[in-house]
């Protein structure tokens, strides 16, 4: 897919994922284009991540980071997913900011894969106000975004807190038989939203911002070339494709 080549990944960036519809995958995906190339890198969140199918000798969970920078300069390529403790069995959560310097001080060069929030799998999501977690260090944040969600009902089938946006509507915007669409004002309207309470705040004006369209395969190229319309001129880099297929196309 030559991630690396499209997303311009350099071997000290910090990388931030936040959204929906294949944070999990991309991050997964740039993991092993690095590994492939011999480039020092880890996984990690400063959120939760689910490890029910991550093989075991891939995670690394342990709340000494001085441990946790002697196992990864041992085996730097090895794709480690690091995270500081379990959380309910099947989930682990991740390292504070400075722990993650520390970690990048110690080990150099070091790519960061960083995934800053959930989605409980759904194909983007409405944010509470303490998320996304993106850490000031980021140097490029990278946000996901499932082509299948424009033109559906906001609803939590397919958006992870769908109640957040439909409580923000007044009744007279719906009737009680209405149902909000994310059409093509909601989609331009959130990622404003999103960039200037969340992105603006948090983010060094040095970093780089790429929207990443996702699931841009069968019906769905369509929906995905109408959204990298709209969200391209918000951000830095904008693309589209299918992580499933394997394929990427640079929209800016």
């Amino acid at each position: 897919m030559k991630l690396i080549d499209n997303l311009n990944i350099t071997e000290n960036d910090v990388i931030t994922i936040t959204g929906g519809g294949g944070k999990t995958s991309l991050m997964f995906a740039l993991s092993k284009e690095l590994a492939t190339r011999k480039l020092n890198h880890v996984m990690t969140t400063t959120a939760k991540i689910c490890i029910a199918d991550v093989p075991e000798q891939q995670c690394l969970i342990c709340d000494n980071m001085t441990e946790v920078i002697e196992a990864i300069a041992k085996d730097p390529q090895r794709e480690w997913l690091i995270g500081k403790e379990r959380v309910n069995g099947q989930k682990i959560s991740g390292f504070s900011e400075a722990e993650l310097i520390t970690l990048k001080g110690s080990i150099v060069p070091l790519v960061i894969i960083n995934e800053g929030d959930g989605s409980k799998r759904k194909p983007y999501k409405f944010y509470l106000d303490y998320e996304p977690s993106i850490p000031p260090i980021t140097t490029k944040l990278i946000h996901v975004m499932g082509a299948e969600i424009l033109f559906r009902i906001i609803d939590e089938e397919t958006f992870h807190r769908s109640e957040l946006y439909n409580n923000e509507l007044s009744n007279s915007e719906l009737s009680d038989n209405d149902q909000a669409i994310f059409d093509e004002d909601v989609l331009l309207q959130t990622l404003k939203a999103f960039i200037d309470n969340k992105l603006n705040n948090a983010l060094a004006k040095t970093a780089t911002r790429i929207l990443f369209i996702n699931k841009a395969d069968g019906d769905n190229l369509t929906n995905a070339r109408i959204m990298a319309k709209i969200g391209a001129p918000l951000f830095d880099h904008c693309l589209l494709g299918s992580l499933q297929e394997g394929w990427l196309e640079q929209i800016k």
